[in-house]
């Protein structure tokens, strides 16, 4: 497992969490907050689950093509 495998995972498995249970220090802070604004939550929540598992998914495609 590569290192960014290993950064995307870690990446991806911080948003998970952070759009799931919503702590304070993510979801009312920076880029995410102006999505909110811009889109509304829900959707705001469906787009940041969508790149949750797509970073995840990379990093264990990547971790299994490296061999």
């Amino acid at each position: 497992m590569s290192l960014i495998d290993i950064v995307l995972l870690i990446a991806g498995i911080y948003t998970f969490y952070g759009v799931a249970f919503k702590p304070h220090i993510f979801w009312d802070r920076g880029r995410i907050l102006r999505t909110r604004e811009m889109i509304g939550d829900r959707k705001t929540e469906l787009l940041y689950y969508i790149v949750a598992l797509v970073m995840i998914a990379v990093s264990i495609w990547g971790a299994t093509r490296s061999g």
